[in-house]
């Protein structure tokens, strides 16, 4: 289930690409001010949300939006409505102003792709990185394409079955989930906080399925609603299908 945001621009503004904290912090304290703090608890988030778009310069009135999705309707509709009852959304030097909410609920077919419409995070340690035969210097390492797909899909999919169990309180269905795939390109994406910036290095890609199994059909349906990958809740990992907005 998603809710689509239309905002619009309270004044002209240079498109702030390191935005990230500053929504999760408005679309936290809505969701804690409307009894929802339970589901930011440690655990893989059941949530995602895109980025504010289209991503570039406004001038005032100019339409923004911004896409809210997750696997439980009532979460959904409480930012919906924590965004259009407290409608100044203040990200950074970015003011808007939420102005309606839309409802929306996309499921795959019975084949197709899925798009990301944020870049995917994955990470992994020291242990992982012997494992599958990576040298490596930091304690915690960003995938990229040079550490073998191998890895990649072992912790993407290995992920999205502990949101499926989360969700569903029932064993995930075997991978793999695709039945092919186009990577696209490396992401790095600087996030700024109160105490300096950090920059993630994320990855884009076109994931192609075909359904086997009403299981299947779930699991894909949650990766659109919860994402894939980490940091969802920090705005990584959105999935569109292709023909979505």
């Amino acid at each position: 289930m998603r809710t689509l945001v239309k905002l619009r621009a309270e004044r002209d503004f240079a498109y702030d690409n390191t935005y990230n904290h500053k929504l999760q912090g408005r679309l936290y304290n809505d969701l804690r001010d409307n009894g929802y703090g339970a589901v930011l608890d440690e655990g893989p988030k059941t949530f995602s949300y895109s980025n504010i778009f289209p991503p570039r310069d406004a001038e005032a009135g100019d339409s923004r939006s911004l896409i809210f999705a997750a696997s439980d309707q009532d979460l959904v509709t409480s930012v919906a409505y924590g965004l259009c009852s407290e409608p100044e959304v203040n990200i950074g030097e970015m003011p808007l102003r939420a102005e309606e909410a839309f409802t929306l609920d996309p499921k795959v077919g019975e084949s197709g792709s899925l798009t990301t419409g944020t870049p995917i995070v994955i990470r992994f340690g020291t242990e992982t990185a012997a494992e599958y035969g990576i040298e490596t210097e930091y304690d915690r390492t960003y995938w990229r394409p040079e550490h073998g797909m191998d890895l990649f899909f072992d912790s993407l999919y290995g992920n999205l079955q502990k949101k499926y169990e989360r969700v569903y309180d029932e064993s995930a269905p075997s991978p793999p989930y695709f039945s092919g795939y186009s990577f696209q390109k490396v992401v790095p994406k600087p996030v700024t906080y109160a105490d300096g910036d950090v920059t993630y290095v994320g990855t884009e890609w076109e994931f192609d399925y075909e359904i086997r199994s009403a299981a299947h059909r779930r699991i894909l349906n949650l990766a659109l609603d919860a994402g894939l990958g980490e940091l969802n809740g920090l705005g990584f990992g959105f999935i569109n299908r292709t023909e979505d907005i």
